[in-house]
């Protein structure tokens, strides 16, 4: 059994030491080794704490390249907490997570160098930057020598803070601990039973939790981590043939869309010999559809929210026996050191062990409210309805708020009502999940009254400079009316009536 690390860094560095020269990162820039990808982390760090007092946080102002993987560990090795601030985002959210977390300094790519200064003013910018014409990497103009040395990280505080969707309008930061990720780690790998000569996906962006484990599932055992380009995200088949990837992680919404356009052929992935799903409902159907393109591979259907660390439950469906609900897949059981507790009034699954969050940052309330300790026992409320069959095996049931999933990012559909009603002053907002498929959303529509019809491409682009594009509204229902139940609460169900295929058409 491998020994294990507290500190991720030490995760990476013990790969460094055992090879070198292997191959740590492949991206559109090109190939990395775990030497070149050492070295400049370290003259990250070295520039970090040169910088003086910065805070305890750093943001990473960078997408899926060098800059950003470099910047992430020399950030760690700093003994600082690394902040993804998603360079689409639009200015205000970015404004907000910045204000919220403290920062004052930036690591981004010579690409994103000017709107990192422009748009993010106040706050001091170190540019690394790859010269694919002769391989050269610089951090701030000053080329990074090509022999990493061995200092030692500095300890303390949390490993990221990433920022969830919020129901109070504002994004709400989860800062997450070194020991929670490494815990997390340590049984995945013996889960995945990696290999060093594995070629990990990595498929997500940074300010999605998920992203963490592609990262150091591969980092952690020598392997190495191949990132998908940007123009093959929505259907990365020939990707993972091209790459020959060997571990596959994805929310089930990729495998849907490569599904509908029909890449889930008889052996399109033969190099496949882990694939795992995570963020949403994994569809039965689907599941099987995956096995057929992959049979080579084992299936694990994953669950976790950002405040258990990435994932906290698993299970491995295998060829002829698979536990499902209703055409939906099991999760599973909860990890080895998890606890998975099932209140018996409202079906509410409850949370604990190593791999919790502290809480959220600087919310005492809201920690208070989804934190709590019972019997000596300190428990996360994940406001998610799950149930258990005569095995034990766990199944996702639903929502107890309105809290949705989009294309497996977390969406509080108060926080997007909250916008459309301060730009509409209508008598009503409402927004729902559509479309949806087995529990798999891939977008929003919202409901406001009939006289404000004419400001649709207003209020939905007063939307986009405010929230993330998974959580903007694709199109605005008007309506004269809610329809209510006999209850007199918003009826949902004849809301989706009105958005089913046939009938999706504004009255």
């Amino acid at each position: 059994m491998s020994t294990r690390h507290e500190h991720l860094w030490d995760l990476f560095h013990a790969s460094f030491t055992a090879g070198p020269e292997r191959t740590a990162l492949v991206t559109t820039e090109g190939a990395f080794t775990y030497a070149e990808l050492c070295a400049t982390a370290l003259a990250i760090s070295a520039r970090i704490r040169k910088a003086g007092p910065v805070g305890p946080f750093i943001g990473l102002f960078a997408e899926r390249g060098f800059a950003a993987y470099a910047g992430m560990l020399g950030i760690l090795h700093a003994g600082r907490a690394y902040v993804p601030i998603n360079t689409e985002m639009p200015a205000k959210r970015r404004a907000d997570i910045r204000d919220q977390a403290g920062l004052s300094m930036f690591i981004t790519d010579i690409g994103r160098a000017d709107l990192a200064r422009t748009s993010l003013p106040g706050t001091a910018t170190l540019v690394v930057a790859v010269d694919n014409t002769d391989a050269r990497i610089t951090v701030d103009g000053t080329p990074v020598p090509p022999q990493a040395g061995t200092d030692p990280p500095i300890s303390g505080g949390p490993a990221y803070l990433l920022f969830t969707s919020g129901s109070t309008g504002t994004p709400k930061g989860v800062p997450v601990s070194h020991r929670s990720v490494a815990t997390y780690i340590h049984h995945m790998r013996q889960l995945f039973r990696v290999r060093p000569d594995d070629r990990f996906s990595q498929l997500f962006a940074l300010t999605f939790d998920l992203s963490v484990h592609d990262l150091f599932m591969a980092w952690a055992s020598g392997a190495s981590l191949h990132v998908v380009p940007e123009d093959q995200r929505l259907a990365p088949a020939s990707f993972i043939r091209d790459q020959g990837i060997t571990c596959w992680f994805a929310v089930p919404s990729s495998a849907l869309v490569m599904q509908r356009l029909r890449l889930l052929r008889a052996n399109a992935f033969p190099s496949l010999r882990v694939s795992a799903f995570c963020g949403e409902p994994l569809p039965m159907d689907l599941a099987q559809a995956w096995m057929q393109a992959a049979p080579k591979s084992r299936l694990l259907n994953l669950y976790g929210p950002t405040e258990a660390t990435i994932a906290i439950t698993a299970y491995e469906a295998t060829t002829g026996s698979i536990a499902q609900d209703q055409g939906i897949v099991s999760i599973g059981h909860a990890l080895p050191e998890a606890e998975a507790v099932i209140e018996e009034d409202t079906g509410e699954l409850l949370l604990g062990g190593p791999q919790l969050a502290e809480g959220y940052w600087q919310d005492a309330p809201r920690t208070a409210e989804r934190f709590i300790t019972r019997n000596g026992r300190r428990l996360y409320r994940t406001g998610d309805r799950v149930h258990r069959d005569a095995n034990g095996y766990l199944y996702f049931d639903g929502r107890l708020d309105d809290q949705v999933k989009v294309r497996g990012h977390r969406v509080e559909l108060r926080e997007v009502e909250l916008v459309l009603q301060r730009h509409s002053a209508a008598t009503f907002v409402h927004v729902l999940a559509h479309p949806l498929r087995d529990g798999l959303a891939t977008g929003l529509v919202a409901v406001l009254p009939d006289d404000h019809a004419a400001r649709e491409q207003e209020l939905l682009k007063a939307c986009a400079t405010e929230l993330p594009d998974y959580m903007v509204p694709s199109r605005i229902l008007f309506l004269k009316a809610l329809p209510l139940s006999s209850s007199g609460k918003v009826d949902r169900r004849a809301l989706r009536a009105l958005l089913d295929p046939g009938t999706d058409q504004r009255p």
